[in-house]
């Protein structure tokens, strides 16, 4: 008996749509999603960001959602990365839209999940995804779309955001 139907997360793409850009003139801009805390990678995140300007010192994070925003400000403060890191707090609507558009790649580094509708989201506004091998995002994310790498390895987040700013034609 099929009594049982599986519907899985959604977005309006055309809502999405006109948040793509050219990633040229974006390459070096990352934009993260979602609550930030632990379980989200954020920390992973800003000492990815650390790594990753050491050789590329253009490279900028928005990262935006609410949990711990506080926290996340503190630690990109101490770290010196107030240039590099900027953290809004909580955005929707055409705020969220700005900053899809101005950034090349969705990042969303975390240690569990099922299907993030940022990534979702992010997709639907053309961008490169960099995240985490759980739940169901390699069902979503393949060599095609972005790039997936092991929840806590900051090394290869920040090898991920430099490949990508460094790569117009994998953006693309």
């Amino acid at each position: 008996i099929d009594t049982c139907r599986v519907l899985n997360n959604g977005v309006d793409t055309v809502r999405f749509h006109s948040a793509t850009a050219d990633v040229s003139t974006h390459s070096n801009s990352f934009l993260m999603l979602g609550r930030l805390g632990a379980r989200k990678g954020a920390y992973d995140l800003i000492n990815a960001v650390e790594l990753a300007v050491r050789q590329n010192p253009e490279l900028t994070v928005c990262m935006a959602g609410d949990g711990e925003v506080e926290q996340i400000r503190t630690l990109a403060a101490e770290k010196g990365l107030q240039r590099q890191i900027r953290v809004p707090g909580w955005i929707d609507g055409e705020e969220k839209l700005d900053c899809l558009k101005n950034a090349a790649v969705l990042i969303l580094p975390s240690y569990h999940e099922g299907l993030p509708v940022s990534i979702l989201e992010g997709m639907a506004a053309g961008k490169a995804i960099i995240s985490t091998s759980v739940g169901a995002i390699p069902e979503v994310i393949t060599e095609e779309n972005g790039i997936l790498v092991e929840p806590g390895d900051t090394a290869a987040l920040a090898e991920a955001m430099l490949r990508c700013s460094g790569d117009i034609k994998m953006l693309e």
